[in-house]
């Protein structure tokens, strides 16, 4: 039987801090559940995971833009700018969903665009941010 999973706790690069695994396997956890909502048609579960997905989302990028800002991360106009792009992308993709109701046009975001997008923003921009970061708070102990 194939996985009602976008993408599984073990696909998601691993960072530098435990605290930003915690909130990237978070994450995913709730995309799973939208795509599981979206295979069994399930408008209702959809949009209240949507709403979560949102306020996670948000709270994960103002959480990581703080701590980049904190400790002078160097691309951190560049990093932040990843998160405003997917930030912009991501309430107009459900914007759409509450006004229309898509499946279509909504699972192809939850299992294309942002898995693609997530793995790659992890792998380059958390991988290194991560690192500094805690190099970072590392020295201030």
């Amino acid at each position: 039987m194939k996985s009602k999973n976008v993408l599984e706790a073990n696909e998601i690069p691993q960072v530098a801090m435990d605290a930003m695994n915690d909130i990237h396997r978070d994450e995913l956890q709730i995309v799973n559940n939208i795509n599981e909502a979206i295979l069994n048609h399930d408008t209702e579960q959809i949009s209240l995971f949507c709403k979560d997905w949102l306020e996670h989302t948000k709270a994960h990028f103002e959480r990581e833009n703080y701590m980049m800002e904190k400790y002078d991360f160097p691309a951190f106009h560049c990093h932040q700018n990843e998160h405003f792009e997917a930030m912009e992308l991501l309430e107009k993709t459900l914007a759409a969903w509450f006004k229309n109701a898509d499946l279509d046009e909504l699972s192809a975001y939850v299992q294309k665009t942002w898995p693609e997008w997530y793995l790659n923003h992890i792998s380059t921009m958390d991988v290194i941010t991560s690192a500094f970061i805690k190099q970072s708070m590392d020295k201030e102990r």
